[in-house]
């Protein structure tokens, strides 16, 4: 703008002194008062020209003044749509660094939120002054049975009709509920102290009220225990440790599933010691254990407590397993033995030496399926919960005993479908020799479980668990009991447990 302003200056400048200078000639040629009328004529004809040039150049100027205004609206707008996306960069890298924040935030708020609460949940007044946990289930159970069995509740086995009495039953209870109590303790000699007692309401039945589908309390398990980094020592009323795992279902829950059916889960005190990694670069585990195994069928008087076969021996039950945890398709695979052995005194100075030896494994078969189980075979197993319900047969009237021989086990397929749904099929059966059985005294016992010599439960089931505290779990079941003589007996079962978990 400026180079066209200074040619326009220019060129006026030029016009104007050629002007003058045309004057000037014509003044010096002749005065004015002698000047010609074509001499003015063509001077006026000079001034036309340059007015025209001039007003000419004034147009031109006023175009380019006129064009640069408007470049000048280009630039101011180019600059302001500039700025505008300057703004909106810079908003929108503010917008971004402020959700970060608020994320970041809220996580840190998640974090101290879900400490707060675990320190309310911990946070119960003990003796000690150390944590402690409450933790239960709150579980209702439905059951129909299409026959007759020996808990309508927790069906175990089943039992032949009786005359004129209707058969099957249909029965709800909340007896299986749970209610336990986790503590941490200090530590001692290096270890970590804790103790956990959990207790149900499958004791007995009261019958009072006009009502027998309550349950009286009943001590379930309790472990007191001192944990160092690769071994424990503890006090249990638990399951022995030859038989470490159990099938799933909330439907047995006061005795677990497959109990009398392969499943070697009798509760009794122990004082367990456990050695982990006892070898460089393997998960070699050793446990063994003292245990005071109950008798099946002893009897106590006056609500005081009698010594059964095995505590006449005057010496505890003996356990030990041996537990190995390997690697199958980048899967960990467990896999265990064990054995058992106990001395029990009858009278007539008739004794009977119990053992039992066990493999357990839990296998993933794929990324959703896993298969779990155990085998036994043993000799007056009664008291850890195989042998059709007894430790030996007796023979001449009760005179002569001999340690009943028994095999058995049970295996499961789990199918996880996803965090809330899964599904498990299992079978189990115990039995006993019955070769041994008909000859013996208890071939014309007309008790249902004197007489048993195998039983055998199949089953499958539903979990879901919609929240991490509920469940929902139906399930059919199958039972087939065959007693020492006489046809089998069986009973179908259609059960739906529901839970609260706290």
């Amino acid at each position: 703008m400026n180079r066209i302003r200074k040619a326009f200056r220019l060129s006026v400048l030029s016009i104007g002194l050629l002007a003058a200078g045309a004057v000037t000639a014509a003044a010096q040629q002749s005065p004015p008062s002698e000047m010609s009328d074509a001499q003015t004529s063509t001077l006026q004809q000079h001034l036309d020209l340059l007015s025209s040039k001039i007003d000419s150049l004034r147009q031109q100027l006023e175009q380019s003044q006129s064009e640069m205004e408007a470049m000048r609206q280009e630039i101011a707008s180019l600059r302001s749509q500039l700025a505008g996306t300057t703004q909106t960069q810079t908003a929108a890298q503010a917008a971004a660094d402020l959700r970060a924040g608020v994320e970041q935030l809220q996580e840190r708020t998640g974090v101290l939120e879900s400490e707060v609460r675990q320190h309310d949940q911990t946070k119960v007044e003990s003796l000690s002054k150390y944590p402690v946990r409450i933790f239960g289930t709150l579980l209702f159970t439905s059951v129909s049975n299409s026959g007759d069995t020996d808990d309508i509740d927790l069906p175990i086995v089943a039992l032949p009709a009786q005359p004129d009495v209707p058969v099957g039953s249909f029965s709800a209870t909340a007896r299986q509920s749970l209610l336990g109590i986790d503590a941490s303790g200090p530590r001692l000699w290096g270890a970590k102290s804790s103790a956990v007692i959990s207790v149900d309401f499958f004791g007995g039945i009261p019958y009072a009220d006009y009502t027998t589908s309550a349950g009286t309390v009943r001590l379930r398990t309790a472990q007191a225990t001192l944990d160092w980094p690769n071994r424990s020592l503890a006090a249990v009323f638990d399951q022995p440790i030859i038989s470490p795992q159990n099938p799933t279902s909330w439907l047995s829950v006061g005795e677990p599933a497959l109990a009398w059916s392969g499943n070697l889960w009798t509760w009794s005190p122990q004082l367990v010691f456990r050695e982990d990694s006892i070898l460089p670069g393997r998960q070699l585990s050793a446990a063994f254990a003292i245990i005071d195994p109950p008798s099946p069928g002893s009897s106590s008087s006056g609500g005081q407590r009698s010594p059964d076969a095995a505590e006449r021996s005057r010496q505890p039950g003996y356990e030990a397993r041996l537990g190995d945890a390997i690697s199958w398709r980048g899967r960990p695979v467990d896999l265990g033995v064990g054995g058992y052995y106990s001395r029990h005194d009858y009278s007539y100075d008739e004794n009977v030496d119990a053992w039992a030896g066990t493999a357990d494994w839990k296998i993933p078969l794929a990324n959703s399926v896993e298969f779990s189980g155990e085998l036994y075979r043993g000799r007056a197993i009664g008291g850890l919960g195989g042998g059709a319900f007894k430790d030996y047969a007796s023979y001449d009237y009760y005179t002569s005993l001999r340690g009943l021989d028994a095999e058995g086990g049970w295996g499961q397929l789990k199918f996880t479908f996803s965090s809330t749904l899964e599904a498990n099929l299992a079978v189990g059966q115990d039995n006993a020799f019955n070769n041994e059985l008909r000859r013996s005294d208890l071939a014309s016992d007309q008790d249902a479980y004197g007489s048993l010599a195998r039983n055998q439960t199949a089953y499958g089931n539903l979990v879901y668990r919609p929240r991490s505290y509920l469940l929902i779990s139906p399930e059919f079941r199958l039972i087939r009991s065959w007693p020492i003589s006489g046809a089998v007996n069986s009973n179908k079962i259609f059960g739906l447990a529901a839970g609260y978990l706290f």
